[in-house]
């Protein structure tokens, strides 16, 4: 897959993931939202709790799940950049992330949405 196939993929995802959280009744207050430590795809609000997500998107399952792709290095990476975002230490956050599937012609296989990771 070339860069531009994967930048693609990525931004069907987190429309995917977006319209998904929304339809949850998630109101979503940023996205792609960075600073120095990297990026968070999705910054949304579940009832009082501010939800950081990351989005993983794969066309299929060759070399492994969407899941399998998030390591503790980006859960790390995401809870620096919660902190920063949210710097009160009693405002209610947590990390999720939404794994998504798409077939070969882009349409979503499946998503799972996974809440309070990390």
């Amino acid at each position: 897959m070339t860069k531009s196939q994967n930048k693609t993929t990525g931004k069907i995802g987190e429309d995917l993931a977006a319209s998904y959280l929304k339809d949850k009744g998630y109101e979503i207050l940023d996205r792609n939202w960075g600073n120095k430590w990297g990026e968070v795809d999705i910054i949304g609000k579940d009832k009082e709790t501010i939800v950081f997500v990351e989005v993983k998107t794969k066309v299929g399952y060759l070399f492994g799940t969407p899941e399998e792709m998030v390591g503790f290095k980006k859960l790390s990476q995401i809870q620096k950049i919660a902190a920063f975002y949210l710097p009160a230490e009693n405002s209610p956050k947590r990390i999720d992330v939404v794994a998504i599937v798409l077939s070969p012609d882009l349409t979503p296989e499946r998503i799972n949405h996974y809440q309070a990771v990390y």
